[in-house]
């Protein structure tokens, strides 16, 4: 009897079990991002990373088009009697020069359009990296890199963000073993990193470590602002599968929705610094003008990304971003979870059309493909190990 007993509570503990691991992947997709996403911040926030950025560009064909498309109209009332006149001598004469010179133009459109799609084919940014939020460090090093038959281009630029001492830190010996060798080079770098430095009399006012710890809770919040229907649990695709994702998230967005997503999170982040401010005693290290000036730059972001008091209204960046809010395309983002429900890579694709970036011709699309992949060691692997003996302040050598 006792046996029997004792078989019926090993059966339901473990039936408990499976109901336990059951809940923690059946969530509503919407959770299963959210909860992922807080996981990479606040748990699992000790990894290793890998990934492309890549671009294609898709050039517009204007051969089917006529002249009236491609030329600037001619107004009537603006032509007086002695051009009408003018105008009708030469009228065969101009026609054959319009013509030509839309020939020339479609030559011209289609010959960049040629080379971009060459370029895009031969141009990718690679890069790895690691994170340590532990320790307050992390990691990227982008690969610049064109290959092609016979060819093959690369720059690598290691780059290490320590936000104990708000110092990045850049080996750029990928040009500086040449640029040390100039003459008349007043500043040789040598085998050493470059570190951009925040003066320590500005670090020391600004409370990295609160900002920090609001994060989480900040970005949270702009997931929560998305409509819940916009994400869904969809087949693994070929790069998850590459993964070995157990599941797969889609998020289809347009640029207002991610405009608005930025909008919230720096808004969140700016009232729990508030609150912060608020709650802080005397002896806290930082006073409350310390908390007010950080949570005036960030109230000034996010009026960027607002609707109203656009700080860079009149500025080509507030141009920029105007447009993007009255564009329809989509941003296709896509989570990759394992078994325990994190993510163990993303995937983020969008077009983004090529006049938006300050090129009126040739017209057409810039499709954008990024892919990164999380391996969660526990002990992340980082190739730089920057000292103050190993490394040059540029701000300080430049007298900042």
């Amino acid at each position: 009897m006792r046996l029997k007993f004792t078989k019926i509570i090993l059966m339901l503990a473990v039936a408990g079990m499976i109901s336990a691991c059951g809940n923690k992947t059946e969530k509503s997709p919407d959770k299963m991002v959210r909860t992922g996403i807080q996981r990479i911040m606040t748990e699992d926030n000790q990894f290793n990373f890998s990934g492309s950025y890549q671009t294609e560009f898709i050039i517009q064909n204007n051969e089917d088009k006529n002249s009236s498309e491609i030329t600037e109209p001619i107004i009537a009332s603006e032509v007086s009697a002695s051009e009408a006149s003018a105008s009708e001598e030469y009228d065969d004469d101009t026609s054959e020069l319009t013509e030509y010179h839309r020939k020339q133009m479609d030559l011209y459109n289609k010959s960049i359009g040629q080379f971009l799609g060459q370029f895009g084919k031969s141009f990718s940014v690679p890069f790895t990296g690691a994170v340590d939020m532990k320790k307050g460090v992390m990691e990227v090093i982008p690969e610049v890199r064109y290959e092609d038959k016979n060819v093959l281009i690369s720059f690598k630029f290691p780059t290490y963000l320590d936000f104990n001492n708000l110092s990045l830190y850049l080996d750029g010996s990928a040009i500086t073993h040449l640029s040390d060798t100039m003459p008349y080079n007043k500043m040789v770098i040598g085998d050493k990193y470059m570190q951009f430095a925040v003066p320590q009399d500005k670090a020391q006012h600004i409370p990295v470590a609160d900002l920090l710890k609001s994060l989480p809770k900040s970005v949270d919040d702009g997931y929560a602002s998305i409509d819940p229907s916009a994400f869904k649990k969809v087949n693994v695709d070929e790069f998850g599968k590459t993964l070995e994702a157990k599941y797969q998230v889609n998020l289809n967005t347009d640029y207002a929705s991610s405009l608005k997503y930025n909008t919230v999170l720096l808004q969140s982040l700016s009232k729990t610094l508030k609150e912060t401010a608020a709650k802080a005693d005397k002896n806290n290290k930082y006073k409350p003008e310390d908390y007010a000036l950080l949570g005036n730059i960030i109230d000034a972001l996010a009026s960027i990304y607002s609707d109203s008091d656009n700080a860079l209204a009149d500025t080509p960046m507030g141009a920029y971003l105007e447009q993007l809010k009255n564009k329809s395309n989509l941003m296709v983002n896509n989570f990759y979870f394992d078994s325990k429900g994190r993510i163990i890579g993303v995937r983020f694709k969008t077009d983004l059309p090529m006049a938006i970036t300050g090129m009126e011709e040739p017209k057409g699309t810039i499709r954008i493909d990024y892919k990164v992949r999380m391996d969660y060691t526990g002990s992340p692997k980082f190739t730089m190990q920057p000292t103050p003996q190993n490394s040059i302040n540029i701000g300080a050598r430049l007298g900042w």
